[in-house]
């Protein structure tokens, strides 16, 4: 693929995982050059559409959060909530967790947390950490999410209610490929269910939803026309919209 909004490398070690993001065992993480690239192609799109926002960001597979709060992080001045959700709820502490990072509390409370373990064991890696802090604390300056959270939700099963406080605008989720992360719940075709359950939960005519999978998974529905599609690596990516 040919990165369009981050063409330029450079350093995203601000957003590494465990640096100053919260990570724990059995959650991934996400490459930040493509998530962002991601995240502009939609904004750009929503924009084409007259669609201005700021706008409602959600991811229904959000695990650990991480995908989720690099975008807001990043991209904070464009959205206004922020939502994560996944079926498993082991991991919803660590999301939240991460979430709160796209507040200035919780950014200050993990400044307060690296600060700690300075003073513990002083290591090299807690005060690089705390030159993150510094660096993603000028990106909450400019953000405008008003509102961050997250909740237990099967976005697979129509017998549970799944309900958003807000439309969503954006829908970015990193589907699960069977490795470190599986489909959970009893769907038979959990991809097709997302895409039927997801269609609800949109704004009508003002959204977008850019889903990551591995290669072997079917990224298309009926009620659904596909915008943009890519591969990069392992994943592919595909960009859609909803019909109606």
């Amino acid at each position: 693929m040919e990165y369009i909004y981050e063409s330029a490398q450079r350093s995203y070690e601000d957003f590494a995982s465990g640096r100053v993001l919260y990570n724990a065992r059995g959650t991934t993480s996400f490459p930040v050059r493509l998530a962002s690239e991601i995240v502009q192609r939609c904004l750009r799109m929503l924009e084409d559409r007259g669609n201005e926002g700021p706008y409602t960001l959600f991811d229904p597979c959000c695990g650990g959060g991480y995908l989720l709060t690099v975008a807001g992080l990043l991209h904070g001045q464009r959205f206004k909530q922020v939502i994560g959700s996944d079926v498993n709820a082991g991991v919803l502490e660590l999301a939240g967790n991460n979430l709160s990072l796209l507040t200035p509390e919780g950014m200050q409370r993990r400044e307060k947390q690296i600060k700690e373990l300075i003073q513990l064991y002083d290591k090299p890696s807690h005060h690089e950490a705390l030159q993150s802090v510094a660096r993603l604390e000028q990106l909450l300056d400019r953000s405008a999410i008003e509102e961050v959270r997250c909740f237990q939700g099967d976005i697979t099963n129509w017998k549970e209610p799944f309900d958003l406080p807000h439309k969503a605008n954006l829908v970015l989720t990193d589907l699960p490929y069977g490795q470190i992360v599986s489909w959970n719940g009893d769907s038979a075709d959990p991809v097709h269910d997302f895409f039927e359950h997801v269609y609800r939960l949109l704004e009508p005519g003002r959204a977008v939803v850019a889903v990551i999978a591995d290669k072997s998974q079917k990224l298309r529905h009926d009620r659904f026309t596909k915008i943009q599609g890519f591969k990069v690596g392992k994943r592919q990516v595909a960009i859609l919209e909803p019909k109606g």
